[in-house]
């Protein structure tokens, strides 16, 4: 029975249980239908080179354990009658397994732990899958395994300086009214608004006229929204950062994240565009510091330091889930998600599922088309609060784009 260390970033996630259900998913819908015998054997080999596929988590010995008995088989689950947003919004047992996929007609949907990956990790998860299943997998992938955060620190020999209080500031303002609130009679929601190509990209050439990313743009959209729901004239927003950037060579498939602050005064009356400056202005003075890795960077170096008794009676009761969060699963490659044999019509990613007064909105992209999801649980009367979130996000992008 083999065994895989842990890493601190991952167990964040499931420490955060109490906040969000830490599983992310992808849905991929074709034109026809995957050839299932094809996709089983991608499967095992793809759980052959990194093995996280097949195993589970317990919680005592705090350790990913692997059953060496799992086969492609055993991970893909074939169901033509599945409920879509019951998939998206499908919360597996640790205790047994940590990935499902399931094919249902012309669409697959993947579930995975947030424990193994982050949402660019899952990308790489996804591409591979691909380049298995049209027979391209002659490159050596031993390096998918190497999960350990040192692998993005090699230049930075020290934590000093960077204190709790810091981390709770990079975390984020947990102290903003929640857009919904904890109730009785709960249900799971998959809440998503499309803005098409055309839209999409007059809005990209709007951005780069200003000297804003489309990131800055979305930021806006949602920090408006929040402004007109509530009145509220200071905002911040949780940003999640890809930390590979500071890695040298090919990274591992791991959770590999920091967050950036996006802190905003909101003027009265203020026109999008002018927003939309401030809010560029903000995010690039936060990519001239190292703020997205120190927190991590503090964090691990409390891990390696401490029991794993200590490590959770001073991170256990933290929620790094804010009332308002947000993350860019950025751009699905559809060059690189080009599955021999079917045309894949659309893809998306999906953030966790948000308890209750946490809330997050996700950002995908493909062939330009974006889709703003969230995926929330709670009563039916404070969905409609999430539904007009979104209604609005997409309204003030459709103002910005006239």
């Amino acid at each position: 029975m083999k065994k895989y260390n842990v890493q601190p970033l991952d167990l964040m996630q499931f420490i955060n249980t109490k906040y969000h259900e830490p599983f992310i998913h992808e849905l991929l819908e074709f034109e026809g239908r995957l050839n299932i015998e094809k996709l089983i054997r991608a499967v095992e080999k793809l759980a052959d080179v990194f093995p996280l596929l097949k195993c589970s988590y317990d919680k005592k010995s705090n350790a990913f354990i692997e059953n060496e008995h799992c086969s492609g088989r055993d991970l893909l689950r074939i169901d033509d009658a599945a409920d879509r947003n019951k998939l998206l919004t499908e919360v597996l047992d640790t205790d047994k397994k940590l990935v499902q996929l399931t094919l249902s007609k012309n669409i697959l949907v993947i579930t995975i732990s947030h424990m193994i990956c982050d949402g660019s990790g899952f990308k790489q998860l996804l591409y591979l899958l691909c380049n298995i299943y049209n027979g391209n997998s002659g490159e050596n992938l031993d390096y998918l395994m190497k999960r350990e955060f040192s692998q993005l620190t090699k230049e930075f020999t020290q934590t000093a300086g960077i204190t709790m209080k810091m981390l709770i500031s990079m975390i984020g303002n947990y102290k903003s009214k929640p857009v919904y609130a904890k109730t009785d009679n709960e249900n799971v929601y998959v809440i998503e608004r499309t803005i098409q190509r055309e839209k999409m990209s007059r809005i990209h050439s709007l951005a780069k006229k200003q000297g804003a990313t489309l990131n800055d743009v979305f930021l806006t959209a949602y920090a408006r929204a929040l402004n007109k729901l509530y009145g509220l004239k200071k905002i911040n927003i949780p940003c999640t950062v890809d930390l590979r950037k500071y890695a040298k060579g090919n990274t591992g498939i791991a959770n590999l994240t920091g967050t950036y602050n996006f802190n905003i005064k909101i003027k009265d009356n203020i026109h999008f565009g002018e927003m939309l400056k401030d809010a560029s202005v903000i995010m690039q003075k936060q990519k001239r510091t190292k703020n997205d890795i120190a927190g991590p960077m503090l964090l691990v170096s409390k891990y390696e330091k401490s029991t794993l008794k200590e490590f959770l009676k001073l991170y256990g009761g933290m929620n790094t889930s804010a009332s308002a969060d947000y993350t860019n699963v950025g751009v699905l490659d559809d060059k690189k998600l080009a599955f021999e044999g079917t045309t894949l019509k659309n893809a998306v990613g999906y953030s966790v599922l948000s308890k209750a007064p946490c809330f997050q909105i996700a950002i995908s992209s493909f062939q330009g088309e974006t889709t703003i999801s969230s995926l929330v649980r709670c009563s039916e009367k404070e969905k409609e609060k999430a539904d007009w979130i979104l209604d609005t996000i997409a309204g003030e992008l459709e103002e910005f784009s006239w």
